[in-house]
């Protein structure tokens, strides 16, 4: 009898701590990487260095601290990996704030963010070869007027 209930007691034991755990995936953090600006017009992922010759790279300059904006959407986005600003002779694929909109059917003056920060000068391009993902955000009058593009770079 008195095993019948030890068993009986460590099963019960067993279900409720498993019971407890609503969220079954393993939260993995991920390390940020920096921004790259190149030529201040281009907005790209650091991963676009490794892919040109050493010999184009005129000069880099790294802000550990500084953001791509003051502005941005997410709770998240309030630390961040910093910026690289590099002057490169190379030629890059681009797609333009305007591009975007229109291909998404947005009106071409309307706000893009790159990982969540605002991007507040208009004449910045964003480098196609690091672009991940792009996140429609409709307008809800709480965070954004109007609907935005938001740009996944890593």
């Amino acid at each position: 009898m008195k095993s019948i209930l030890t068993f009986f007691l460590m099963l019960i034991l067993g279900i409720s701590t498993y019971a407890q755990n609503q969220n079954k995936k393993m939260s993995i953090m991920k390390v940020e990487k920096p921004i790259l600006i190149i030529n201040d017009t281009i907005i790209g992922s650091i991963d676009l260095l490794n892919k040109i010759s050493s010999d184009k790279v005129v000069g880099l300059n790294i802000f550990k601290e500084r953001k791509l904006g003051s502005t941005y959407l997410f709770i998240e986005n309030e630390k961040n990996a910093g910026i690289i600003i590099a002057d490169i002779n190379h030629e890059f694929k681009l797609k333009s704030q305007k591009e975007l909109n229109a291909f998404f059917g947005l009106d071409v003056e309307n706000d893009i963010y790159v990982n969540g920060y605002l991007i507040e000068n208009k004449n910045q391009n964003i480098s196609s070869e690091s672009i991940v993902g792009i996140e429609l955000i409709k307008a809800d009058n709480f965070r954004l007027e109007k609907p935005a593009l938001n740009i996944k770079i890593e």
